[in-house]
């Protein structure tokens, strides 16, 4: 136990009664669990782990690196800019100009057309023919005799007024058709092509424009990186996390864990948490048994009901047939008056030390009790978390009863009052270890005792009862179970 309040304090509480009200208890409680939920949740969540991963990474500062390198580029330092002006002196100088001059006109398409057809070789072979000096000097008869020669000339003769040859011969001995057929078969060309396919591809516009643009670091991935890094920072789960995740807030719950809990949210008791009798009714004669001083049959989850989330003991005016427990003689048939409930975790569930709560809401009547506590295997030591065994509505009792190795049973007993048990929940518990033992209700410690009995296993116990006479008037009485919660340090 962390710290054991002191003597003064709990009995200056169980005198004036200094606890919290149930539902400001239970409310802060659950916030608290919630929150603490939600940072463990947290803790795992994308955000948070992208976080740190980017806080590492700008504690390197490689960001800064990374401007520095991408503001130093510049268009005019680049392998883009070189093309580019490698593209412009090809396409600047005189003859390629006059190549690009004839590749744009109609002129390629005349070569072509005239290459295909034939005429070209025709006509030079029949300039050759009239041109020759035999030819010439024996036109005459060539003309006379209209010999094969003398055709070739009319040939040649109608050949020289084709207007497409006419023009094909006109320019083909000028310089920018010189300059195209010269351009067409170099490497010139071939450069000039991939420069161009290069300079005008969208990946180099891109380029060009980014070399050229004023903030280059803000389109680098480091930038977005940073970015992103800034904007989880400034969330308000962020901060709130970085702020809470070492508050001193929830020092109490890290030092839990819940290791037994039932919150009565099924339709009837779950029998797998709970036994509807006795342990050892269950282990030995698996019958339901009362004690015979008992005014009540203890039946077997008959006075049981789970409603809206609360377990409700019943205790009714009715006669029933069972058993009872005689110190003497052992089981014995009787005839009750009574009949009620009882629950426990004998079967499946003991610890020897740690915390345990209740939320409870009690009736109040004379002659019937209630009682939450904690047994082992033996009869002692037993640790009532609360007994209520008379008709006071705003008193409580928390009680511890040992042996010393001997016969005698030792008692140690206080009540807390200023409730309103009839008509309101309260949560009592007790947290103990090894050397204390202490009784709270709604938090507050009233009652503080030596543990004289550790490391003995305790298993839960829920009973109501008819104690002695009884105003049945006030009949069927009620324990109701909200909630029961049980811890072990973690």
């Amino acid at each position: 136990m962390a710290t054991t309040p002191s003597s003064f304090k709990v009995f200056t509480n169980r005198l004036f009664g200094s606890y919290k009200d149930t539902e400001t208890v239970e409310s802060a409680q659950k916030k608290l669990e919630t929150e603490f939920e939600d940072l463990a949740t947290f803790a795992q969540s994308n955000d948070w782990i992208r976080y740190q991963e980017l806080k590492d990474w700008v504690s390197t500062k490689q960001y800064l690196k990374t401007k520095q390198e991408v503001e130093a580029l510049t268009f005019k330092k680049s392998s883009e800019y070189t093309a580019e002006q490698e593209l412009k002196r090809i396409a600047s100088k005189p003859d390629f100009k006059n190549y690009l001059k004839i590749h744009n006109s109609e002129t390629p398409k005349l070569i072509a057309k005239m290459k295909e057809s034939g005429l070209i070789d025709e006509f030079d072979s029949l300039k050759h023919l009239v041109d020759s000096a035999d030819y010439k000097k024996n036109r005459s008869t060539h003309k006379k005799e209209n010999s094969a020669e003398y055709k070739k000339e009319l040939r040649y003769n109608e050949l020289k007024s084709n207007a497409d040859l006419k023009k094909y011969l006109g320019l083909i001995d000028s310089k920018p058709v010189k300059d195209y057929i010269s351009i067409s078969s170099s490497n010139t060309l071939n450069r000039y092509n991939e420069l161009k396919q290069k300079v005008e591809s969208p990946e180099f516009i891109e380029r060009k424009k980014y070399l050229l643009s004023k903030n280059k670091f803000e389109q680098s991935a480091d930038f977005q990186k940073l970015q992103e890094f800034k904007k989880l920072e400034s969330s308000e789960k962020i901060k709130w996390y970085i702020k809470t995740k070492d508050s001193r807030k929830f020092d109490e719950l890290k030092q839990w864990t819940v290791s037994f809990h039932d919150d009565f949210d099924g339709k009837s008791v779950d029998n797998q948490r709970w036994l509807t009798k006795f342990f050892w009714g269950d282990a030995l004669i698996n019958k339901a048994y009362s004690f015979a001083s008992d005014g009540q049959c203890y039946t077997e989850g008959n006075n049981l009901e789970v409603k809206n989330s609360v377990l409700r003991i019943i205790t009714r005016k009715e006669k029933a047939d069972g058993l009872a427990w005689d110190t003497k003689f052992g089981f014995m048939p009787k005839t009750f008056n009574y009949t009620s409930g009882v629950i426990n975790t004998g079967h499946i569930y003991r610890q020897s030390e740690g915390k345990i709560e209740a939320k409870v809401k009690l009736s109040c009547a004379t002659g019937i009790s209630h009682a939450f506590y904690l047994v082992g295997d033996k009869m002692l030591p037993e640790l009532d978390i609360f007994l209520k065994s008379d008709s006071k509505e705003n008193s409580v009792s928390g009680a511890y009863f040992w042996t010393n190795g001997s016969a005698k049973v030792h008692k140690s007993a206080h009540s807390i009052s200023g409730l309103k048990l009839g008509s309101k929940f309260y949560i009592l518990g007790i947290e103990w270890d090894s050397k204390n033992i202490v009784w709270t209700i709604n938090g507050t410690p009233y009652k503080v005792e030596k543990n004289t009995t550790p490391n003995t296993p305790l298993y839960l116990v829920f009973a109501s009862g008819v104690k002695g006479n009884t105003d049945e008037s006030k009949l069927p009485a009620y324990m109701e179970i909200d909630w029961v919660k049980c811890w072990k340090r973690s």
